[in-house]
């Protein structure tokens, strides 16, 4: 086992008492009676910012252009290129100009990619070797990805109800894992149990400082590609509330760094089968909730317990956000707009933003000329349900008709 190394902060706040306290070796909680999760926290002064300045000038393309704001530096980066993902253009639409980050081009295809490379870089810097984490799928198939490119064992556990795509990819890094004959909660609760007694680094959502690190980098992207401007709006899927925390810390500290005059609103986009952060936020007025459901194809943003709950509320509250619910309807819209009408096929978390978008559009909530940026999350591939859902031998029919060789009639412009 390689010698510990320090790390670039030993500072970190509790989310919600706000007490300061040193930064943890993995996951932890603040001992304060809510038993919150806690926050990284830097030094934001001149010397920060000339660093941070002088990190993205030398070139990196990767979220390490960023290692000034992170945790760890990047010798104990993977081998794999984990952020600086396309900011796609996507013209006017609605009023506004709409940008789509594209996490789909990540390593595993998802945004958790960015969690797992800072968090597994922390377990290499600090001599661990095996890492655990609970999820619905994503974060797993990241952890499995990125842990077997720096050498590490990933621990994973399931709900039994993961999509079989997912599955084969988590599989196929040669991970070691467990399905759970529950829920993703459950998964999450054994693990908690587990690492405990086990002695296991645990990467899950929230409870590990470190995810909320990689995943703010997106926020650091999206400012840097649009000139070190904020956008006026982002879109998040949210469930566990990590990624919409991440891109509001994200965009908090290089506001306090100076390098951009404002922080834009943020939006949580959630099923209206696992709203628990949109109905503790509270709805806009001219966003009523849709009927509720009992299951949703968005896998990935199905949570019955928000782990990082209280962080999101809190970037929603300071950000002067929103949150909006959708139904799997809408959702499988999204995912066939953001496919057929700009080239980026999603699966069902980047298809509520989508249609959390619209809802927000045709809610005349968006200014003219605004810039929305959603985020993509993650690839299509990595769940095909809203495609395949719609095939029936008539769909088929219409959509892919069969014709005979030699048949070049049938095939003419219509």
């Amino acid at each position: 086992m390689a010698e510990p190394c320090r790390l670039t902060t030993d500072r970190a706040d509790c989310v919600a008492c706000g007490r300061p306290q040193p930064l943890p070796a993995g996951a932890a909680v603040c001992d304060c009676g809510r038993r919150e999760n806690l926050a990284v926290r830097y030094p934001l002064d001149p010397a920060r910012r000339a660093a941070l300045l002088a990190a993205v000038a030398a070139g990196e393309r990767s979220l390490w252009r960023y290692a000034p704001l992170l945790p760890v530096g990047a010798r104990h980066a993977s081998r794999l290129q984990v952020g600086w993902t396309p900011l796609i253009d996507c013209g006017e639409v609605e009023g506004v100009r709409l940008h789509l980050k594209d996490e789909t081009r990540n390593p595993s295809g998802s945004l958790k990619d960015r969690a797992s490379e800072v968090v597994v870089a922390v377990a290499a810097a600090r001599g661990v070797e095996r890492v655990v984490v609970a999820s619905t799928g994503n974060a797993a198939a990241s952890l499995a990805c990125i842990a077997a490119s720096a050498g590490l064992t990933a621990v994973i556990l399931v709900p039994q109800t993961v999509p079989q795509a997912k599955l084969a990819q988590i599989l196929a890094y040669g991970a070691t894992v467990y399905r759970v004959a529950g829920s993703y909660d459950d998964a999450f609760a054994l693990v908690e149990t587990a690492s405990e007694r086990l002695g296991l680094f645990n990467r899950s959502t929230g409870l590990n400082p470190f995810t909320r690190e990689g995943k703010k980098t997106v926020a650091l992207e999206i400012a840097e590609q649009l000139g070190w401007q904020a956008p006026d709006w982002v879109i998040v899927p949210t469930g566990d509330g990590n990624i919409l925390s991440a891109v509001w810390k994200g965009f908090r500290e290089l506001a306090a760094l100076g390098l951009i005059a404002r922080t834009p609103r943020l939006v949580a986009a959630q099923s209206a089968a696992s709203p628990a952060i949109a109905r503790a936020h509270g709805a806009h007025p001219l966003l009523p909730p849709p009927d509720a459901a009992e299951t949703t194809v968005a896998d990935s943003i199905t949570v019955d317990r928000p782990r990082d709950g209280t962080a999101a509320l809190q970037a929603l509250a300071e950000s002067d956000g929103l949150a909006v619910e959708v139904d799997d309807e809408a959702i499988v819209a999204g995912v066939g707009e953001a496919a057929a009408r700009f080239g980026l096929f999603v699966e069902p978390s980047g298809g509520a933003a989508v249609a959390a978008f619209r809802r927000l559009a045709r809610a005349g909530l968006f200014e003219r000329n605004q810039r929305v940026v959603c985020l993509a999350t993650g690839s299509g591939l990595k769940d095909l349900r809203p495609i395949l859902g719609a095939v029936t031998p008539e769909w088929l029919d219409r959509r892919a008709p069969l014709v005979r060789p030699g048949d070049w009639q049938s095939i003419a412009p219509s």
